[in-house]
């Protein structure tokens, strides 16, 4: 067993987690190849890491610099970067026993780490909240103590721009906690626009987005029209995105959209024509689209993202590799209108832009099977299993192809690892089980049906549960049981017509 303090207290997080990959040699400078990436969400400021990445072939996303990063799908590229590194020590140094002490202190990505190691990767954590003596401590490296002794009470304020640098970056890498603590140790020294940008994002990172709601706010006071203009955005984008359901409006985010397009005639022409404010000007339009899209004006917002498209591929690289997000969206309004064709095609250009992205392949399996070609939609969702097979909804998406298609036997074993990657998820044992039932392996589908049907589950769910529980104890002759169970899930949910239903043919059966 190794043990390790969670007691020092810093701004840098995961320093338990990377305590531990270094006892097992695991570092940015000693890894395979295939963990580079995972790595850079732990270490963003090693620029070797950070080369590596860039040069690998990895997605434009991922092998973008801080400042060109395309933040979207972060929450599950943590994740799943925390399961590729826990599987590869799980499966180099064998069983794993972590004993943490001090656990009161640990940080918050530590806790996800080491959770997605328990429930995927197969480790053994204990959490103690008292103290051993004899545990290994976080140890930093040479950057992160540089950044370190930056934050000390008397230099914080000579080096807040290279703070703010080095925050982006492990904004970008997908650590907004660490930004955050950053964030609010720059403000007590420096109450700027670059902070309140920095803090803005960070909270809304980590679905904080009353707070970010703030510090967009105080960013938008700004006197220069591009941080307003900016701030803007991001404010009308928690309206329609990111803010809980009841705090949502889309004419509070059509207002702020419109508040902030007016501002860019205010700038000069000479730095309207830059391609950041190019950006700027186009993701404001790509907003309006999204306004018009919820409200059913589909071919409007079609024509916006076609310009938009078209001027980013005007500007340089650096920029240009964000039409990836207007191409993604075009190809889901044409997806909406019913026109598979053109959403196909246009999947298929933004695969040309951006071929190693997983989750594009995925969007384009679906318009596939909505078409009608299940094998187009298995080859794009076994594409993004080879870029990333720790993608649960992709083996969740092959398990339903499959079984549309009768290989019930390939779609169980599919759906079983869906289940083992996001054991958090009702939906992917249930499949399961359907796909077992349908495979003829009765026998194996009871062994995932023992105590499954519950309070905490919704209510499609637990009708499915129910309904498929109750399947098998007709297959196995207990028909008396199968009526018991369609019982306890209208004790769930009285009003449920699917169950009442199944429960008036079990009746009709003479049970």
């Amino acid at each position: 067993m190794f043990c390790v303090s969670a007691s020092i207290h810093s701004p840098i997080s995961f320093g338990v987690v990377k305590t531990v990959l270094q006892h097992f040699n695991l570092t940015p400078d000693e890894h395979p190849d295939d963990l580079s990436l995972s790595l850079r969400l732990l270490y963003p400021l090693n620029t070797k890491l950070a080369a590596k990445v860039r040069i690998g072939t990895t997605s434009l996303t991922d092998a973008a610099t801080s400042n060109e990063q395309i933040r979207f799908f972060q929450h599950q590229r943590a994740r799943r970067s925390y399961i590729k590194i826990a599987r590869y020590v799980r499966e180099a140094f064998g069983p794993i026993e972590i004993d943490v002490t001090d656990a009161e202190a640990l940080d918050r990505p530590s806790r996800d780490f080491l959770d997605a190691a328990v429930r995927v990767g197969g480790w053994s954590v204990q959490l103690r909240f008292d103290s051993g003596g004899h545990e290994s401590v976080p140890h930093f490296s040479a950057e992160e103590q540089s950044l370190l002794n930056m934050l000390s009470p008397s230099a914080r304020k000579d080096h807040a721009g290279q703070i703010v640098t080095m925050a982006f970056d492990y904004v970008n890498s997908g650590d907004a906690w660490t930004a955050l603590n950053l964030g609010h140790l720059l403000q007590e020294v420096e109450q700027s626009p670059r902070v309140w940008n920095l803090l803005a994002l960070a909270h809304a990172m980590v679905n904080e987005t009353v707070q970010a709601e703030f510090y967009y706010d105080r960013w938008s006071t700004s006197k220069e029209p591009l941080d307003a203009i900016r701030a803007l955005y991001g404010k009308a984008m928690l309206y329609a995105r990111h803010h809980p359901d009841g705090l949502r409006s889309l004419a509070r985010s059509e207002a702020l959209l419109n508040e902030a397009y007016a501002l860019i005639p205010q700038l000069g022409s000479q730095e309207r024509a830059e391609d950041r404010v190019v950006f700027d000007e186009v993701f404001n339009r790509n907003g309006y689209a999204l306004i018009l899209f919820r409200r059913g004006h589909v071919d409007e917002a079609i024509r916006l993202l076609r310009e938009g498209i078209k001027r980013l591929t005007q500007t340089g690289e650096k920029v240009a590799i964000h039409r990836s997000v207007l191409i993604y969206n075009l190809a889901q309004c044409y997806k909406q209108t019913g026109n598979l064709t053109a959403a196909i095609a246009t999947y298929a250009e933004l695969l040309d832009v951006d071929p190693r992205m997983p989750e594009y392949h995925l969007e384009a399996a679906k318009c596939h099977a909505s078409a009608g070609d299940l094998e187009a939609a298995l080859a794009a969702c076994r594409q993004a299993v080879e870029l990333d097979d720790s993608l649960a909804s992709a083996w969740c998406l092959i398990g339903v192809y499959e079984g549309e298609i009768g290989s019930h036997g390939v779609a169980a074993d599919a759906h079983a690892r869906a289940a083992s990657l996001d054991p958090a998820s009702y939906v992917h044992p249930t499949n399961l089980v359907y796909s077992l039932i349908l495979a003829d392996r009765v026998d194996e589908a009871t062994q995932h049906v023992d105590g499954w049907i519950h309070s905490t589950l919704p209510k499609e769910e637990a009708e499915r549960r129910a309904s498929l529980s109750a399947e098998i104890a007709i297959r196995q002759d207990r028909c008396a049981e199968a009526l018991e169970l369609i019982e306890a899930g209208l004790a769930l949910f009285p009003d449920s017509d699917v169950l009442a239903a199944n429960r008036e043919a079990l009746l009709g059966m003479h049970v």
